[in-house]
């Protein structure tokens, strides 16, 4: 699986490009230096596309802090409260402070304006492979509405396709229902891209429902949107009773998977077998004789 590629500039680059030189940086308090913060002291970044966090992960998370230690500390900004608003890191706040119940933790500040701090984190988040389609697509609408940057230009900061960045903002734009199905795993990204391809948000509720109660493929939902744009119905291709009842009596006869594929009266029989062993047994029961 090819590797999924981040920003053409990652974290690390934006945030050394916007810290002082090394001599500010040993001044107490200044940005880029390492503190421990005290855990309630520091608050979320209101720009985090993330909304949900296995409860699974973030145990082993914890419990591979516990063990080797928090190898990559928090980047926060300053409030003007004394608080600090976390800017990467989340989960690691996270595991710590709901599973390990540690009192502070070590944090690397930073000084950033509110557009400098929202590229931040969002920069952060889509680096991670781990989010769901819908708060991917979150990140990338907030991104374009922050940097006020094209589809194009969105891609090329990415190192991703234009086509990634385009179906990524047409998905966010479905209905709130079909946003759940998609982050839930209910409706996959090539239903819904499909479901995206009707213009009435009722008609595609009325699909995406569909589609999930009776496990439409791909292809059948786009075959239902291109039927809503066109008015034009294919019929339905059913097989008959007798063909299903002749692939259940050889299934039973052989003890294996098997498929008729019938054309008019003619067709073709297909016995599966998974080992030599089996065949041989196959053939047995065909009436083959063993080879001499």
């Amino acid at each position: 699986m090819k590797a999924r590629r981040g920003l053409g500039r990652g974290l690390d680059s934006l945030i050394t490009s916007s810290l002082p030189g090394r001599d500010a940086m040993a001044e107490e308090g200044s940005s880029g230096q390492i503190l421990r913060l005290a855990v309630a002291d520091i608050v979320p970044s209101p720009w985090q596309p993330r909304r949900e966090f296995d409860s699974g992960a973030l145990e082993e998370l914890a419990f591979s802090i516990r063990d080797s230690g928090l190898i990559s500390p928090l980047v926060v900004r300053p409030l003007k409260d004394g608080r600090h608003e976390l800017i990467a890191g989340e989960r690691r706040l996270r595991a710590v402070r709901d599973i390990l119940k540690w009192a502070d933790v070590p944090a690397r500040l930073m000084t950033a304006d509110d557009a400098k701090a929202r590229e931040l984190t969002l920069v952060e988040n889509l680096q991670r492979a781990d989010l769901n389609p819908i708060e991917e697509a979150a990140a990338y609408s907030e991104l374009q509405s922050s940097l006020g940057l094209t589809h194009e230009a969105i891609a090329e900061r990415l190192h991703v396709s234009r086509a990634k960045i385009t179906n990524a903002l047409r998905l966010f734009r479905l209905p709130e229902e079909i946003k759940k199905l998609v982050a839930d795993g209910s409706l996959d990204m090539g239903k819904a891209r499909a479901v995206a391809g009707i213009d009435n948000p009722l008609d595609q509720i009325r699909l995406a429902r569909r589609a999930v109660a009776d496990g439409l493929s791909t292809r059948q939902v786009e075959q239902a949107v291109g039927e809503r744009k066109t008015g034009v119905r294919r019929p339905e291709k059913r097989r008959e009773a007798y063909i299903e009842s002749i692939e259940e009596r050889l299934r039973l006869h052989f003890g294996s998977k098997v498929t008729v594929a019938d054309h008019g009266g003619a067709g073709r029989i297909i016995i599966n077998y998974f080992s030599p062993a089996e065949a041989e047994r196959i053939f047995t029961l065909i009436g083959l004789p063993p080879e001499e």
